[in-house]
């Protein structure tokens, strides 16, 4: 027979959206048997779980729906404002129905046009024996340091890739005091 306390907990996941049927159990069904299973009546209860949790993505499914519907009326609401402001910059291309957004299949990311191919993103001129001598000089110093020095000598060049130059170059890499990855041969 299942507990008061069960019954509480089961009529908690599902947030008390269902009442109980007759017998105290939901469904409908006959209240237990003497003889019934414990592992059936925990089946049971899973199961109601899972029909409450069914139920709740339902709902929230619903919501998430509702919450789209207002951004795109914010979206278009802004876009018509930005217009009678006469802002400068370019607006964004909408599709031509507002329900084929919801009703396409998933969206694939598309790479902007106009855009290339981004290569490498690190000059060819700066090579781990530049980063490797540029360490060597200032003794140590933080990833930015080193790009900052690469780049007063004219080839610019970033930090993140110092710290991927500096540690195929063989430098040491540790926490200096201030917290701050810090490179030294």
């Amino acid at each position: 027979m299942a507990t008061s306390s069960e019954e509480d907990e089961s009529q908690s996941m599902a947030g008390d959206r269902r009442e109980p049927a007759l017998g105290g159990r939901r469904g409908g069904s006959a209240p237990h048997g003497e003889g019934e299973s414990p592992v059936v009546r925990a089946g049971e209860r899973l199961v109601h779980r899972i029909e409450a949790l069914v139920e709740e993505i339902a709902r929230l499914r619903a919501d998430n729906e509702e919450l789209r519907q207002q951004i795109r009326d914010a979206v278009t609401m802004f876009d018509r404002a930005s217009s009678v402001v006469g802002d400068s910059r370019p607006r964004r291309r909408r599709r031509a129905v507002e329900g084929a957004v919801a009703a396409a299949a998933p969206a694939r990311r598309r790479r902007a046009r106009g855009r290339a191919v981004k290569g490498r993103a690190t000059p060819p001129e700066v090579t781990t024996e530049v980063v490797r001598a540029v360490v060597a000089k200032l003794g140590q110093g933080t990833a930015a340091e080193i790009a900052s020095e690469i780049t007063r000598a004219g080839v610019k060049v970033s930090g993140r890739a110092v710290r991927f130059l500096a540690e195929r170059a063989g430098a040491e890499t540790f926490r200096g005091d201030d917290g701050q990855r810090r490179y030294r041969l």
